[in-house]
């Protein structure tokens, strides 16, 4: 009797059991229920900026304030910094996975072991480019030889995009007078023509100039030589055992670009609450946004234009930053892209 009445005591649970999971089944979801499944699918990613909050990180404050990241199950968290070196070398040991890291300094770190990789092109156009003053004689890049040519400092994408200028234009270095470091405060220095012609950004520093003093005209870089600028760089760990979440990354990056240039008065609204003194209505700053579009626009957002890569090592090896060639293929990838 002992075994049977143990036997129906075992059916009569499994019953039970199985009577209260149908039951759960068909009932709606709790939000406690909600709540541990969502944790359970969310991964929380720090993505390192390699400049301070600005308005040129629209298209991440979009993808982020629309969801665009939590819908690929990751909650991200973003960490601005000036120290691009710090941020990509914690990319390649592992303690960190994303950056937005520029090009030329892949190529430099690749060439000392680092198993870093780019795998998104954010800027399809160089971003820098040569201002002077209107009136100025400089037309083209080959009117630079024999003038002063302020620089913020010779290093870094301002100091290669220059070197990748003169290569085109067959000018050196020394055919100018000068190439003269004056910091990362330009308007001063070019208002107060303490230099012939200025390595700038494009997007922002020309405004800033007009708005301070003369009308400009810039001479871009990308017109002559479209070398490799900022992009998503992760690490070869992430890439061998996460591919899906590099591309989850690369997918809500080429939303947020593509929201930002369809609606930049919406795009201006939600950076508000990343950058600092941001203010409701600044026709400066919604003109640096506007002139990014055009350093944004692709066909295909992401894509990186082998041609490019090359360009820009060589004109490292030209400099003599990168002692041998590195091989391309591990530099960067397309195989990632939404």
């Amino acid at each position: 009797m002992s075994r049977i009445f143990k036997f129906f005591c075992v059916v009569i649970f499994a019953v039970i059991l199985i009577a209260c999971g149908s039951s759960a089944a068909n009932q709606p979801t709790s939000s406690a229920t909600g709540a541990s499944t969502q944790a359970a699918t969310t991964e929380t990613i720090t993505l390192f900026l390699g400049y301070i909050h600005s308005i040129q990180f629209a298209p991440v404050y979009v993808a982020l304030e629309k969801g665009y990241f939590k819908e690929k199950g990751i909650d991200i968290k973003l960490e601005p910094s000036f120290d691009e070196t710090d941020g990509l070398t914690r990319i390649g040991t592992g303690h960190l996975q994303f950056g937005i890291i520029s090009g030329d300094q892949i190529l430099l770190a690749r060439s000392q072991g680092a198993s870093v990789t780019y795998v998104f092109r954010w800027y399809q156009k160089f971003p820098v480019g040569v201002v002077v003053p209107d009136d100025s004689d400089i037309k083209q890049p080959q009117d630079l030889a024999g003038k002063v040519v302020g620089i913020p400092a010779k290093f870094g994408a301002s100091y290669v995009g220059l070197q990748a200028l003169l290569n085109a234009a067959k000018l050196k270095e020394t055919d100018l007078i000068e190439v003269k470091a004056i910091g990362f405060d330009t308007a001063p220095v070019v208002c107060g023509k303490q230099v012939d012609a200025s390595v700038v950004y494009i997007a922002n520093e020309p405004a800033l100039i007009e708005k301070s003093c003369f009308k400009v005209r810039v001479i871009k870089i990308s017109d002559y030589a479209n070398i490799v600028s900022n992009g998503l760089v992760t690490n070869e760990k992430t890439l061998k055992e996460q591919p899906d979440l590099v591309r989850a990354m690369n997918a809500a990056l080429a939303k947020g670009l593509a929201d930002t240039i369809a609606d930049p008065k919406a795009a201006y609204a939600m950076s508000q609450k990343y950058v600092q003194n941001l203010t409701t209505n600044d026709p400066v700053q919604m003109t640096v946004l506007e002139n990014s579009f055009d350093l944004w626009k692709t066909d295909k957002y992401g894509y990186s234009d082998p041609a490019a890569w090359k360009l820009t090592q060589d004109t490292l090896t030209t400099m003599g930053i990168l002692k041998s060639p590195v091989d391309l293929n591990k530099v960067y990838s397309n195989d990632y892209l939404p």
